[in-house]
């Protein structure tokens, strides 16, 4: 099942950042995205733990794929960034706040459907 459906053709595993504002994927991932997303705005600033970042805030469809139940597509808010090593994040504006979820850290467990 593709997470990018028809454009990164692999699952990615992503944590789940409600502190996030955006979905930020690795540069590898983000390239391969560039040419398929549609850009919101150039020259966005990040903070994060591993410092301050510029990059280009996007919307793309993503697949949320399930292990029993049915996947999810929603458009998210994306920030992409060669720059970027901190690995991939589902942030809450723009995507977590798009859906209704909960978290099950004790299983492990990310539970999921739409609004």
């Amino acid at each position: 099942m593709e997470v990018f459906p028809g454009i990164w053709p692999t699952p990615v595993l992503a944590m789940i950042d409600t502190a996030a504002p955006w979905c930020i994927f690795d540069p590898v991932i983000g390239e391969a995205l560039r040419d398929h997303v549609d850009v919101l705005r150039e020259r966005v600033w990040i903070d994060s733990r591993l410092g301050r970042f510029r990059g280009t805030l996007c919307q793309e469809r993503l697949r949320i794929v399930a292990d029993g139940g049915e996947n999810l597509d929603v458009e998210v808010l994306m920030f992409l960034c060669p720059d970027w090593s901190g690995g991939n994040f589902i942030g809450y504006e723009g995507a977590l706040d798009r859906i209704r979820f909960a978290v099950d850290p004790h299983r492990n467990r990310f539970y999921f459907s739409t609004l």
